[in-house]
């Protein structure tokens, strides 16, 4: 047979769009989003199929149930827990759900995670994309406190990492992390070798990207900076915030968590209440409670959440003024970058609500009992907690995280 005789290879971009469509409203919402990446013709026979929402990413088994630990993102929606079956193509490996891997950061449909080998990757879920960073050997240590004295701490724990823009869309994104025992910054940005510390203080709660700004938290006062394509952030303003929080829980049974959260054009600070022991039915409990006088049992449960405050910043006189309703919106935090969206386009959540997950990093691994456990909704309407799972005590690792497809 000449050559001329030969099978040509199809052009799978040319199916027909109806066909397409058939294909892609038999697939599952991960395998969509491959599905859209294939090329232009693909994407425009999908794109009628909307994202599901934030979905919660989490283990789908157990340690003591399974050798490896499988990786899935159950849909609020209708309860769908997608396989995410998540292997990512790396220069010198493979990285697995079962290589030991940490989540320390979920922004614009990304995954910031760390691996037992303490290197920093960005992570798309969805896409099955990852994009390597600087590692943690990188990270500044050294503090100067004048010619004759330097301090040298150790990396060991980033509580936080966002991005500053979508990778898949722009190449000038920046990661920022929080990091160190004193809550420092710094960042990187792509193809980046090593991390860049770019503000002296310390004692950082919580960063956000909004309005192509930085806003970063720390000790009541609210800093922002504003962003470059190739150097440092610049810090503009620092206000100091004036604030009562509420003093009806006792500080020495609780502890308190602060968010940054955009929303609707405005700029949301929340206050979250940690029980540090608390019994079966909530209640919290000071920690000489933590033992029976018959035995050495355990009466009580782990840390959890059992309140929320919302505020909002006032630019002008500088100061943060009490919300007592979100209407209808409704907001995910805990160690992703807080999302505010509207119940008008995902119903599927309950309005004037707070979705959040575990990130008490400081007890988090404290027993190996228990860590990532405390996730659920908070009504501020009804200054109450629903569980999103049967709550028990129980380990989840790595700790469930938030993530809204992109």
């Amino acid at each position: 047979m000449t050559g001329n005789n030969k099978k040509s290879r199809p052009n799978w971009s040319e199916l027909n769009q109806d066909l397409l469509g058939i294909i892609a409203s038999k697939l599952l919402y991960p395998d969509i989003i491959r599905f859209k990446a294939v090329c232009s013709s693909w994407f425009a026979a999908a794109e009628r199929y909307s994202s599901p929402g934030p979905l919660l990413l989490c283990p789908l088994t157990r340690e003591t149930d399974a050798e490896h630990v499988r990786l899935g993102a159950c849909s609020i929606k209708d309860g769908t827990i997608y396989d995410l079956n998540m292997e990512f193509e790396k220069p010198e490996d493979v990285f697995s759900a079962s290589d030991g891997f940490r989540f320390i950061g979920s922004s614009h449909g990304w995954m910031v995670a760390e691996d037992k080998g303490s290197e920093l990757y960005l992570l798309n879920v969805f896409s099955r994309t990852c994009i390597p960073l600087p590692g943690k050997g990188t990270i500044p240590t050294t503090q100067s406190y004048g010619p004759k004295f330097s301090l040298i701490q150790s990396p060991t724990m980033i509580q936080k990492a966002i991005l500053t823009a979508n990778p898949s869309l722009d190449e000038n994104y920046k990661v920022i992390i929080i990091y160190g025992c004193r809550e420092k910054l710094a960042f990187c940005g792509f193809g980046d070798q090593e991390w860049v510390r770019f503000s002296n203080s310390e004692g950082y709660d919580d960063v956000v990207c909004y309005d192509m700004l930085l806003y970063t938290l720390r000790e009541g006062q609210i800093e922002v900076w504003e962003i470059s394509d190739s150097c440092s952030p610049t810090k503009k303003i620092c206000l100091e915030c004036c604030y009562t929080t509420d003093s009806s829980y006792p500080r020495e049974i609780c502890c308190t968590q602060w968010y940054l959260v955009p929303s609707l054009g405005e700029l949301l600070l929340i206050e979250r209440f940690i029980g540090e022991f608390v019994d079966d039915q909530g209640q919290l409990h000071p920690e000489g409670d933590l033992l029976t006088d018959e035995d050495s049992h355990p009466l009580l449960f782990p840390y959890k959440t059992f309140s929320f405050q919302v505020y909002k910043l006032n630019m002008i006189e500088k100061k943060l003024e009490k919300v007592t309703s979100l209407k209808d919106q409704v907001i995910f935090l805990g160690g992703n970058h807080g999302i505010s969206l509207s119940v008008k386009d995902y119903p599927e959540f309950m309005p004037n609500s707070i979705y959040y997950t575990d990130n008490y990093w400081d007890r988090m691994h404290e027993d190996y009992l228990y860590g990532g456990h405390d996730f659920g909704s908070y009504s501020l309407e009804e200054n109450s907690i629903a569980s999103l799972v049967p709550y028990c005590v129980e380990r989840f690792d790595p700790t469930p995280f938030w993530v809204l497809p992109n």
